[in-house]
C-alpha cells in the first residue's frame, strides 16, 4: 500500500485490514498508577478500544477480571506488582486465550515485549517475546489492534 503522508500510521494499517472498523479490542491494563493511566487515556481518544483496567489485589481478583473481561490484549508494567513470569503463570492457570496478546511496557525506554498466545495448538505455550520500539501512540496502537488480527 502506498505511503499516505496526511494518514496517521494507525488508519493506513486499519484501511489495509477492514475487518478492523467492526471489531471491538479489548484491552486490560493491570495498574493503577499514573504511567497506566496515561496509556489508558491515549488507547481511549479516539478510538473504539474498550480499554479496563484494574490495580492488583490478589491473584484470584487478577484471574476473575480476566476471565470476565476476556481482553484481546493485556498490558502490564514491567515494574508493577507482578513480575511477567508470575503473570504467565496466572494466565495458564485458567481456560486457554486464543490469539490473545500480553504487551509489557517499561518506564525507562521504549522498548514493548510483545507475547502471543496461538490460535491453534499447544494454547498453554507463548510465541516466543518480540521486541518494538514505540515512539508514539500509533506505534502502541498498532500492536494493540494487530492482536485481534
Amino acid at each position: 500500500m502506498k505511503q499516505l503522508n496526511h494518514v496517521p500510521k494507525i488508519l493506513e494499517f486499519i484501511l489495509m485490514f477492514p475487518s478492523h472498523v467492526t471489531t471491538v479490542h479489548r484491552i486490560f491494563i493491570l495498574g493503577a498508577s499514573l504511567f497506566e493511566e496515561g496509556i489508558a487515556n491515549l488507547l481511549k481518544i479516539g478510538t473504539d478500544l474498550q480499554v479496563s483496567g484494574a490495580k492488583y489485589i490478589n491473584d484470584n481478583v487478577f484471574l476473575e477480571d480476566i476471565t470476565q473481561n476476556q481482553p484481546d490484549v493485556i498490558l502490564l508494567n514491567e515494574a508493577g506488582p507482578l513480575n511477567p513470569a508470575r503473570i504467565f503463570d496466572m494466565l495458564f492457570s485458567i481456560p486457554p486465550l486464543p490469539g490473545r496478546r500480553v504487551i509489557i511496557v517499561r518506564l525507562t525506554n521504549n522498548t514493548i515485549d510483545v507475547y502471543d498466545f496461538p490460535y491453534k495448538g499447544n494454547l498453554r505455550r507463548l510465541h516466543k517475546r518480540r521486541q518494538f520500539i514505540v515512539t508514539n501512540r500509533d506505534d502502541l496502537l498498532i500492536h494493540c489492534v494487530r492482536a485481534g488480527i
